[in-house]
């Protein structure tokens, strides 16, 4: 009598490496199997009733985070502070750099009942391609989501007195850099860019000239040192002025954001096609005008 299967059931998004750290098998969907080895031939009369163990391999599970968009940016940037202004998700949120050590995933709900999940992924720091701090445990999971969401600090951003100031521009270039040192495939995903904490801004000049350097890309990089240059820059479909801690403009940035997501996974689709042309032709920059959510 064969033995019966031994199945080990694991949550989505885990990848399964031998021991050399090659890959067996991805299981990304549901009901997916891969099997790690094989059962021995067991005892009969064509080998003397002498049956032979079966395969034992050392094996690694690593879990990687499946989620529709990926919240990317340095430390206290207000990545946890987005999560929980548009979904459920109660991530941890404090003044201090690394409050979120492990991936929160929040989900945004809509009327129509659509659900669209959104992971807030640790904060990087300058060296995480290296596996500086915890680099490579950050990045791994932004490999699996469908669109990247770069959220930045207007003001800019230090690690601590031993890190150099970095303006906001420049953390949008160094997160390029972290990413395409990492795996340069991360930079064909679909991306935008939130710049947050408007509301320090009164005047908008601040953000207003974020927001050109971004669009004058690649003349604006010889506003900065070629040691933060990208070899390749990755391209923002939208640019969102928004401040989370006052949920300004966060409504319309969650709509922005679906609507997106559908043209991305309809792109073979003539008529999505056409939308994408639409969309294209606007200006893309979510601002602020009487404090009243607006495309201008």
């Amino acid at each position: 009598i064969p033995g019966e299967d031994q199945i080990i059931p694991v949550p989505l998004g885990v990848c399964v490496k031998n021991e050399q750290g090659r890959v067996i098998g991805d299981l990304n969907e549901e009901g997916q199997e891969v099997i790690i080895a094989h059962g021995g031939p067991g005892g009969g009369p064509e080998n003397d009733f002498l049956g032979r163990k079966g395969e034992a391999h050392p094996v690694t599970l690593d879990l990687k985070v499946i989620a529709d968009i990926g919240l990317v940016g340095f430390p206290n940037a207000g990545k946890s502070t987005f999560l929980s202004a548009i979904s459920r998700a109660q991530p941890k949120i404090a003044e201090y750099p690394f409050t979120t050590i492990r991936p929160q995933i929040g989900t945004m709900q809509y009327t129509d009942h659509r659900q669209i999940t959104v992971a807030d992924l640790p904060g990087l720091i300058e060296g995480a391609h290296d596996n500086f701090g915890m680099g490579h445990k950050f990045l791994k999971h932004v490999e699996r989501t469908k669109l990247l969401l770069f959220m930045i600090d207007i003001n800019g951003f230090q690690l601590s007195r031993d890190y150099e100031p970095r303006t906001a521009f420049e953390t949008i270039l160094l997160l390029n850099k972290e990413l395409e040192l990492y795996n340069s495939d991360l930079l064909k995903k679909p991306a935008v860019l939130a710049l947050n904490k408007i509301d320090t801004d009164e005047q908008g000049k601040l953000t207003d000239n974020i927001v050109e350097l971004v669009k004058s890309l690649p003349d604006s990089l010889s506003e900065v040192d070629k040691s933060l240059h990208p070899t390749q820059l990755i391209r923002f479909d939208e640019i969102y002025k928004i401040a989370t801690m006052f949920d300004q403009n966060t409504l319309t940035m969650k709509n922005r954001l679906r609507r997106l997501l559908d043209i991305y996974a309809d792109r073979d689709d003539t008529r999505a096609l056409e939308d994408t042309e639409k969309l294209w032709k606007q200006e893309r920059v979510l601002g602020r005008e009487h404090n009243i959510d607006k495309l201008v």
